[in-house]
């Protein structure tokens, strides 16, 4: 069967489109959201983790606000922040994962990354946990990643807080992608 005139010209033009799209993808900033589990000292939260565009380094930037309960002697400027890291751009698929389990450890701007264990994290298999410990000493992040997942492909994070404030000292803020 012939093609008509105008249906060629449509494939073309939808092909060209669509590599436009693809190609603009790649350098695209990317995020994903996160439900911040109750604690003792909050009530509810909003994390997203977002990657941003650069070709040359894995920038990846945790934005976290918390709303602390009636009466907790903590600043809310403590719970409310935000954190970059700059990974190797490996991390940016699977590989960089699989290279901190063989060395355990890593060093990586701001943060020096460790890697704790491989196992299961609910329905995902073989998913890989780490710890992330800033240089600034106020936080020590545990994640959990998975290559199935989107974005970062981090299932969970949790943030540790380290603080002069004895309250607050200690106090994890727990978030689960949101799927």
């Amino acid at each position: 069967m012939a093609k008509t005139s105008q249906e060629l010209p449509l494939k073309v033009i939808f092909s060209f489109l669509f590599i436009l799209m693809s190609i603009g993808s790649i350098g695209a900033e990317s995020s994903a959201d996160y439900k911040v589990l109750k604690g003792s000292l909050h009530k509810k939260g909003k994390v997203v983790i977002r990657v941003l565009p650069d070709t040359d380094k894995y920038k990846v930037v945790i934005d976290f606000d918390v709303e602390k309960k009636t009466f907790v002697p903590v600043p809310s400027s403590l719970l409310k922040g935000s954190k970059e890291f700059i990974f190797p751009n490996e991390f940016k698929t699977e590989a960089g994962y699989k290279e901190l389990e063989k060395k355990q450890t890593m060093d990586i701007p701001k943060a020096k990354l460790q890697f704790v264990r491989r196992g299961d994290d609910g329905d995902l298999k073989n998913a890989y946990f780490l710890q992330v410990l800033p240089t600034n000493g106020k936080t020590k992040i545990d994640l959990v990643y998975h290559p199935s997942l989107p974005s970062v492909g981090w299932n969970k994070v949790t943030i540790t807080f380290i603080s002069p404030f004895p309250v607050l000292d200690g106090y994890e803020l727990k978030a689960e992608l949101r799927r």
